[in-house]
């Protein structure tokens, strides 16, 4: 299930869908259309999601599916892409208006309260002020911002993406902050041995590595990503899967140490070059302040960790 960032020439196709659906569309055009995410069929916009910023939190608004698809889980998705989009944009709370579906939400954990208890910035939205009636629920749902799924992506996924998922999995001082796996584009199907001596001589588990393909993780049922990195020149110039939601990605290519053959210890010095500098980006990585970076400062920040 394609679903993307809207753009601004999305805009008029938002509009039309929501007027379809009888829900206001008053305010769509300030929003340029920010924060909205879209899914279309053949070129047809046929459902939309926003999330409104209100400075630490955010709104959930304007929810539609076309009636063909409704019941499909195509409502559920984009539920889950908005409240991801809100976790890794760092909102405290996710907030909502509805009049009809709060039985729906509440299946999400999205529960009912006051509207007095409303912040300052969701009372000052044109939605709760003037556009949804005062008789419409109030729900909200906390943001629980661990763990960040992460998926490192390499050719083979034999070396590097093997060693950066291991890693990942026990950053010092963030273990339990992020779940990571590795994939490849053309599977060898093994993991390197030199890969596994090195986690291993490193004091890092190896349990479960193993080589497989990137398609397991565009599949339906596979765990939706926040961040996606490309550790090999070769997958970040290939194309990739759909992925689900709307993950940040980010280029951070090493050298294959793998293509090291010409002696052992040449080759066990290439992957340990490898572990130290795939070591060094995660740590800054693991460090990022995700709660105060919003969308465009984290891809900026992603790609400059991807440069160290």
């Amino acid at each position: 299930m394609n679903i993307q960032a809207a753009t601004a020439s999305d805009l008029s196709d938002i509009c039309q869908l929501l007027s379809t659906a009888g829900l206001p569309v008053d305010d769509i055009e300030a929003l340029r259309p920010q924060g909205f995410m879209v899914l279309r069929e053949g070129g047809r916009l046929v459902a939309t999601v926003g999330v409104e910023p209100c400075g630490s939190v955010a709104l959930l608004r304007s929810l539609v599916v076309v009636e063909s698809l409704r019941g499909g889980g195509v409502g559920a998705a984009l539920i889950e892409a908005a409240q991801r989009r809100a976790r890794i944009d760092g909102y405290k709370a996710l907030y909502l208006l509805t009049t009809t579906a709060a039985d729906y939400f509440a299946r999400f954990g999205f529960l009912p309260v006051a509207r007095d208890e409303a912040p300052a910035e969701i009372r000052a939205t044109t939605q709760f002020e003037t556009l949804c009636p005062a008789t419409a629920v109030l729900m909200r749902k906390m943001m629980s911002h661990h763990p960040y799924n992460v998926l490192f992506l390499c050719t083979g996924n034999s070396a590097r993406s093997i060693l950066a998922e291991a890693l990942i999995n026990n950053v010092p001082g963030h273990v339990g902050k992020f779940r990571g796996f590795s994939a490849g584009s053309q599977p060898k199907g093994e993991v390197h041995p030199m890969a596994l001596q090195m986690l291993q001589d490193a004091g890092l588990p190896t349990a479960g590595l193993h080589s497989k393909s990137w398609d397991e993780f565009a599949a339906d049922g596979a765990p939706s990503m926040d961040f996606i990195f490309t550790v090999c020149d070769n997958a970040a110039n290939e194309t990739c899967p759909v992925w689900p939601g709307h993950p940040a990605t980010a280029h951070w290519g090493l050298p294959d140490p793998a293509a090291v053959t010409s002696d052992e210890s040449a080759q066990r010095l290439a992957f340990h070059q490898a572990l130290i500098a795939l070591r060094r980006r995660i740590d800054l990585f693991a460090e990022l302040p995700f709660d105060k970076l919003d969308r465009m400062s984290l891809q900026q920040k992603l790609h400059e960790v991807g440069r160290s």
